[in-house]
């Protein structure tokens, strides 16, 4: 789901057997605030092992609890961080919500595993969900539920992209600068792969994507969304080196949208394009 605030124009796509079924999961209300905080539901299965985390085996609770929420993406089909409750506490039992806590659908009420304050919760916009989780050996299994603690590599990769606000951190690079590409047709070939490339990224995961490059506005492209308009500055390369350039109206618009503003780097736009 892009809000997971209920299925008011967001509506579930993949989530097993019930969601083809009824088209709908427990998990549609996970963003949804109430007086502060978010409720969080996954099918577990049964009860959630608890002690596997550091509580004891007649403990029905356990606080300060990083959680992270993941699904099937609906075009890459692996599956990926949607988003994150920090501090949250979880329990081993569901627990039925009170009335005030608007958790029903078609008069059923939906129970929950997870509590934490909003100030504690992030939720990705879709073109950020870039981080896929690894399954079978080492990675998570059939089942919703993973305790991670066979890969611990892959926690410190996952605790680094929550400090990071959902960024991963770039290779390193080392090098005094851009290699430049002094050809103008091939540059101009160049970036028209990367324009397309990256219309048809956010295309895909429902954006309506439209060209501002002669408006000289400081980005390329407006990618239209239910909720949010973001501005795409497109750089394109025709190597493997992750370094570019800003310009100095780039970087002061970068500064100012913040959130809205996407720098949208293709590598090997010749030959392979990323």
């Amino acid at each position: 789901m892009n809000f997971y605030k209920g299925l008011a124009n967001d509506p579930i796509k993949n989530g097993g057997e019930h969601v083809r079924k009824y088209g709908w999961g427990g998990e549609i209300f996970n963003f949804e605030e109430v007086d502060g905080k978010h409720y969080g539901y996954v099918e577990a299965g049964g009860t959630i092992h608890i002690e596997r985390l550091g509580a004891k085996s007649d403990d029905n609770r356990l606080d300060d609890v990083t959680v992270v929420w993941t699904a099937t993406h609906p075009e890459k089909k692996g599956t990926y961080i949607v988003g994150w409750y920090k501090n949250a506490t979880l329990f081993r039992e569901r627990q039925m919500p009170a009335p005030e806590m608007r958790r029903t659908l078609n008069g059923q009420k939906l129970d929950y595993h997870i509590m934490a304050d909003i100030n504690n919760c992030k939720l990705l916009s879709p073109d950020k969900r870039i981080l896929k989780i690894p399954r079978k050996r080492h990675g998570m299994g059939e089942k919703n539920i993973w305790y991670a603690d066979t890969n611990p590599s892959f926690i410190s990769i996952v605790s680094n992209f929550i400090i990071n606000d959902g960024l991963l951190p770039a290779d390193n690079q080392n090098t005094v600068g851009r290699p430049r590409q002094l050809d103008p047709l091939i540059r101009l070939k160049v970036e028209k792969i990367a324009i397309e490339m990256v219309t048809e990224h956010y295309s895909s995961i429902g954006y309506q994507v439209k060209s501002v490059e002669k408006d000289s506005v400081g980005w390329d492209l407006n990618a239209v969304g239910e909720l949010v308009t973001l501005k795409l500055e497109v750089k394109g390369l025709s190597g493997t080196l992750i370094v570019t350039e800003l310009t100095p109206n780039e970087l002061k618009n970068l500064n100012a949208y913040k959130e809205a503003y996407r720098l949208c780097i293709v590598t090997e736009a010749l030959t392979n394009p990323q």
